[in-house]
This record gives structure tokens, C-alpha cells and sequence, in this order.
């Protein structure tokens, strides 16, 4: 593969290019061949870098961006529910809403907004169990010794 580099472009702005033509679907050879990159991870290489230095900006732009098809394909999917049900097509109408689901999903997760689980912890101390396993042995009349006995001695 030649490298080819296109005249008058920047690194960065190679790189931003060859990021752009990844996210729209071409290969990694491919985007090599177009941005002039000496093979595919090189270029790979080139567009990882460039993702740890986008401005925050950026990200948020594109998230934007993401946010706004996410609505739009959310809202055809609503029509179409609407349509199916008008309609009595009860069997179209779940797959919709599965898909209508799966889209509210995706943007929620692009938000950030999934439910976080709730974990409750308790922390118990040792001596804490002790003193709780000793007042059940009293209880018992059981000794809370440190003597042990092996079951087979009893026998």
C-alpha cells in the first residue's frame, strides 16, 4: 500500500478525516487508502490517538447528534405503532415496540441515564461476630471455648 498523504492536510485533521470515514462504515484498508496512511493500523493507530485527544466538545456534539437520530428513529417507530394499531396488526405491533424499546434504550445509555443497581453493604467485624456467636453459645449452655473436639473422639 502507498502512502499517499492528501496535500495540505494537517495530522489532526487526517486523523479527524480517517475517524469521520471509520464511523460511516469503510474498513480500516480502506481508510488507510484514502487518508494516506501506510496500512490499516497505522491508521487504527492514528484515529485511537486522535479519540484521546477530542475535546470534550466534540464528544458532547456528536452525542448530540447520536441523541437527535435515537429521537427521530424513536419517533417513526411511535407513528408506526400508532399506524399498526390503527390498523389491528397486533403482530406487527409487538415487534414495534420492541424496537421502539430497544431505541429508548441506546439513548438512555448514551445519556447516562440507566438505573444503577442499589448495593447495600454491612461491614460486620470479627469481634462483633464473636461477641454475637459467644452470648448464642451462653444461651446454649454451650462453652464458647477454644477447645475443640473431633466428633471421632466421642465414638
Amino acid at each position: 500500500m502507498a502512502s499517499t498523504k492528501p496535500d495540505g492536510i494537517g495530522d489532526r485533521e487526517r486523523a479527524l478525516g480517517a475517524m469521520k470515514d471509520r464511523r460511516d462504515g469503510k474498513t480500516w484498508a480502506e481508510v488507510a487508502d484514502a487518508w494516506g496512511y501506510q496500512d490499516k493500523s497505522t491508521a487504527c493507530r492514528a484515529v485511537r490517538r486522535v479519540l484521546e485527544r477530542v475535546e470534550g466538545e466534540t464528544a458532547d456534539d456528536y452525542r448530540e447528534v447520536i441523541a437527535a437520530r435515537y429521537e427521530a428513529l424513536w419517533a417513526k417507530s411511535w407513528e408506526a405503532i400508532n399506524t399498526a394499531e390503527a390498523k389491528g396488526q397486533l403482530v406487527g405491533k409487538s415487534q414495534l415496540v420492541a424496537s421502539a424499546r430497544g431505541v429508548l434504550d441506546s439513548l438512555a445509555k448514551l445519556q447516562g441515564l440507566q438505573a444503577s443497581t442499589k448495593s447495600e453493604v454491612t461491614v460486620v467485624t470479627r469481634t462483633a461476630i464473636d461477641s454475637e456467636i459467644e452470648a448464642l453459645f451462653g444461651k446454649a449452655g454451650i462453652s464458647s471455648g477454644d477447645e475443640t473436639t473431633n466428633p471421632q473422639e466421642n465414638s
